[in-house]
């Protein structure tokens, strides 16, 4: 009897210390697919520049090991500091063998003078921002549209590539 409280005591104390459950999984599910609907207009760029994302941020993204991450498009009044699922600050796109740019995930930014590098990271899908100590800013990636093998919320995608990028 001893052991089985133990046990069961121990087990309780696991559980009860889990980050997530089933119900924040289907939860942070239910907003990817909220920013995918909220997107998909944008898979075209021209209907992304009309809306606002007009502001080309970078020239194409790679890192030799990690992968890539496109092109960045921003929408510069929403670099304010807020933290909304739907109003991402920047558009990720990949150049394509044919010249088209693929839609592949969006970014959220908080610079660093909004939210200091000192503080605690942000924190948006249940997921800390990261820092980007060298542009001054805070960032999450969100890949909606390209399968990323490193994870959903991961800096670089292996499957992004900027190989035929015109920079």
């Amino acid at each position: 009897m001893k052991y089985y409280l133990v046990f069961l005591v121990t087990a309780v104390i696991f559980l009860g210390c889990s980050s997530s459950t089933s119900s924040d999984v289907d939860n942070i599910d239910l907003l990817i697919d909220e920013i995918r609907a909220a997107t998909q207009s944008f898979h075209n760029l021209e209907n992304a520049i009309a809306a606002g994302w007009d502001t080309p941020l970078s020239p194409c993204v790679v890192h030799p090991d990690l992968g890539g991450m496109g092109y960045h498009y921003g929408k510069m009044e929403y670099f304010d500091g807020r933290i909304n699922h739907l109003e991402p600050q920047v558009l990720l796109y990949e150049p394509l063998e044919s010249g088209e740019l693929a839609f592949v995930g969006v970014e959220y930014i908080i610079p660093y003078e909004i939210h200091s590098a000192d503080l605690s990271p942000p924190v948006l899908l249940e997921q800390h921002y990261h820092p980007n100590n060298e542009l001054g800013f805070w960032a999450l990636h969100v890949w909606t549209e390209k399968e990323n093998p490193g994870g959903l919320f991961a800096d670089f995608n292996p499957n992004v590539s900027c190989q035929f990028a015109n920079d």
